[in-house]
């Protein structure tokens, strides 16, 4: 790319082009410069499978004190060898933002609902939902496969494990996504998270006093030592709205574009079907591998390490890219293309290592469930994505919005 005549590459993960159209970026990268730095952010960029793969289970030397969304306002204030702490006093930080060994004994007292033997046994209840919704849904013929199907059934699921109780679900959902997807200061960002904490903050309370549902994760955070003192309502809050924006943002994007996937692959779908129900599984695997919207999580380095062959120094910060590694050759024969029945050793689309996504068999439950069914009741269906929404984001990628339209039943 540096040839006479053509500029150097240079690559910015808050580029329009990097936020919009990424993976022309990401093939330059992983073939040409996979471990690209970044002079004016202090910050290097990994993109093959292998080492974002070693830079996730990589606690001892990489911490996420400073968050895993870093801003670019954040990247240029170098740290200079003075990598962050985890912040527990006066107000401890979002769980996802501590290490090892405290990290540890957080997640371990809230794990106990996300585990797989729990969301296994929740099978029937996420049948029954999708198969409410799409009754409520396919009459109208036409549809969102984000925002009217695949949403509700994430928002509603998540807020039962926790043991919250929306009045409104699709209203709660419609804030999650407002405020995942537009910058901070956008419209109806506020108005979205005032919406989530007043609701969890509420649920909160009132299981202190002994009220509302059964919650097994908000009472462990009542109730169990896990930073050597109790937590504030506002410190679970902080919690539960990970949980909750975590559960409810991502899966939508990965049930609406596979289904997008597979309709531009009739001979896919037709083998997908010819295959069912016994394809529903793998199929999902590909559109977690293909759909998958997170572009990277970052991470600190708190202690001198190599990664991908480069010697990191304390407070530099690395980009560990999820959606360049979920396609590289090295790890994926034509990773570039859909391919419903892959047989993938691994996969990054729900991290990998300490922090690895708490809800990952939930979210791999709902979203097998959510294709079997659809795929079960309708018989022929066209996506619309000229009428779909992309948002424009350097870590949220897929369809936020994705019209349906029901061509025929079984």
């Amino acid at each position: 790319m540096s040839s006479a005549g053509l500029a150097p590459f240079r690559f910015d993960p808050f580029s329009d082009a990097a936020m919009r159209d990424p993976q022309p970026l990401y093939r330059v990268l992983r073939d040409e410069h996979p471990a690209y730095y970044i002079a004016q952010y202090d910050t290097w960029v990994f993109t093959r499978f292998e080492d974002v793969w070693n830079g996730y289970i990589d606690s001892e030397h990489f911490s996420e004190a400073e968050g895993m969304l870093f801003t670019r306002e954040q990247l240029l204030t170098h740290l200079c060898g003075n990598p962050p702490k985890p912040v527990l006093e006066p107000a401890k930080a979002m769980f996802l933002f501590l290490d090892p060994p405290v990290h540890t004994r957080h997640r371990q007292a809230t794990a106990a609902p996300f585990l797989k033997g729990s969301i296994a046994r929740r099978e029937a209840e996420i049948a029954a939902l999708v198969r409410e919704r799409l009754a409520l849904l396919l009459p109208r013929g036409d549809f969102d496969l984000n925002t009217d199907f695949a949403s509700h059934v994430a928002v509603t699921m998540v807020c039962r494990v926790l043991g919250v109780e929306p009045d409104d679900p699709e209203a709660l959902a419609r804030a999650v996504n407002t405020t995942v997807g537009v910058p901070p200061d956008g419209p109806g960002v506020a108005e979205g998270q005032a919406l989530i904490y007043s609701l969890l903050l509420d649920t909160v309370s009132r299981r202190r006093k002994g009220k509302g549902p059964d919650s097994p994760v908000i009472d462990a955070l009542l109730h169990r030592d896990t930073i050597g003192r109790p937590l504030s309502d506002v410190e679970i809050t902080t919690d539960l709205n990970g949980i909750l924006v975590g559960g409810t943002e991502t899966l939508p994007k990965i049930v609406a574009g596979g289904l997008l996937e597979l309709w531009k692959r009739p001979g896919q779908l037709a083998q997908v079907r010819a295959a069912f129900p016994d394809s529903v599984v793998p199929a999902f695997e590909e559109m977690l591998r293909f759909c998958a919207p997170a572009q990277w999580f970052g991470r600190t380095v708190k202690r001198p390490v190599t990664l991908g062959g480069v010697a990191l120094e304390p407070g530099q910060r690395v980009i560990l890219n999820i959606a360049s590694a979920n396609r590289d050759p090295r790890e994926f024969d034509d990773p570039d293309e859909f391919i419903w029945n892959r047989k993938a050793r691994r996969l990054l689309s729900f991290g990998v290592g300490p922090h690895f996504c708490i809800g990952i068999h939930l979210a791999r439950l709902e979203g097998q469930v959510m294709l079997r069914e659809f795929l079960g009741a309708v018989k022929s269906y066209t996506v619309h994505p000229e009428r779909g929404h992309w948002p424009v984001s350097q870590f949220q990628i897929g369809w936020a919005s994705l019209p349906v339209t029901v061509d025929e039943l079984n």
